[in-house]
């Protein structure tokens, strides 16, 4: 990587890499590009539920199609910006890992800008958690500030439900119920599912797996072995009960309580540039000019130089999460009583 006074990475950090960013490796939210920091939002209509009836072949009648409707309502993405500087004392006496010479002032850049992107995949996630399952967003700078409330935005309750898992109940029947009412909510969403997810703190995890009625079950072929030995996705484990993923999530970046989740699904039949329930937009940057000026991105990388020629990474990450449903995201509370 050779360095000028001003070097450009954003194009490098396009493809997502890293590991353990649950909701982003899901495929849940969709993301569209905007060429301007303040998205003029639209309403997400049930289009999934329309069926059309047949004309006359001859005639001029035709069939109307519904599209998301623009609202007249705004909202800005917020803006996070990184920075690290850089001197000789970085590089100079110390060995690049893995061989055998002196680590060079492109190597120290290299690591800083992937630890920079990094950071940006956590923040990402994190605001993934937050508007998603707990429907707020921090906007301390923001005209909407400082929290955005997407349930009062839309004006849109997130359901809740309770799902028995003591001894005598019957935890695949309990959860049936809770897809049953997740799909009622979904309305016509609900024929284009692709897969049901329920996000679970360790003691709801384990309690749909230890209950009589679902360990049975995969014993006899019922459902399958790995609610017994659990596998997992990514950093998590996880198992099958019907339709239903249940994933432990023990992480408290994405603050589930104990004894509760949360019961999602992802979708197919999602056409590019159309809405989904789960938007991601990714705006322009702002601090740095002619970054702010060129194309949009995920986020932004770029490597400043000082009058004594060190080096400033700098990243910018403006982006923000947006759930179009709040109804569509179903809270689980556990009732273990026997």
């Amino acid at each position: 990587m050779k360095l000028s006074d001003f070097t450009n990475l954003s194009g490098q950090f396009v493809k997502p890499s890293g590991e353990g960013f649950l909701l982003s490796s899901l495929g849940i939210f969709t993301s569209r590009p905007s060429d301007t920091q303040i998205i003029a939002l639209d309403t997400l209509e049930d289009v999934q539920r329309e069926v059309t009836k047949s004309v006359a072949r001859y005639g001029s009648e035709m069939s109307g199609l519904n599209f998301p409707k623009a609202a007249n309502v705004t909202v800005q993405a917020p803006l996070h910006v990184y920075s690290s500087t850089i001197t000789s004392q970085d590089w100079q006496g110390k060995r690049q890992p893995g061989t055998n010479r002196q680590m060079t002032a492109e190597d120290v850049v290299a690591n800083h800008a992937l630890k920079h992107y990094l950071q940006t995949r956590r923040d990402v996630e994190y605001a993934m958690a937050k508007s998603l399952l707990h429907n707020i967003v921090e906007a301390t700078h923001l005209r909407e500030g400082p929290t955005i409330h997407w349930d009062q935005f839309w004006g849109i309750n997130q359901p809740s439900t309770m799902v028995k898992t003591g001894t005598d109940a019957s935890v695949i029947t309990e959860m049936q119920n809770a897809v049953t009412m997740l799909k009622k909510n979904l309305g016509g969403w609900s024929s284009s599912i692709k897969q049901v997810y329920l996000l679970a703190s360790p003691s709801l995890f384990t309690a749909i797996q230890g209950n009589p009625t679902a360990y049975q079950a995969a014993l006899f072929g019922a459902t399958t072995r790995d609610i017994i030995f659990p596998d997992t996705l990514g950093a998590y484990d996880r198992f099958n009960l019907g339709r239903v993923t249940v994933v432990q999530v023990d992480d408290p970046l994405y603050g589930i309580a104990d004894g509760e989740g949360y019961m999602l699904a992802t979708f197919s039949n999602i056409v590019e540039g159309d809405l989904s329930p789960y938007m991601t937009y990714q705006t322009p940057a702002s601090r740095h000019a002619e970054v702010a000026n060129g194309p949009v991105y995920p986020s932004y990388h770029y490597v400043l130089r000082d009058k004594f020629m060190n080096y400033e990474v700098v990243s910018e990450l403006s982006q923000i999460q947006i759930p179009m449903r709040p109804d569509f995201v179903l809270k689980i509370t556990m009732d273990d009583a026997a």
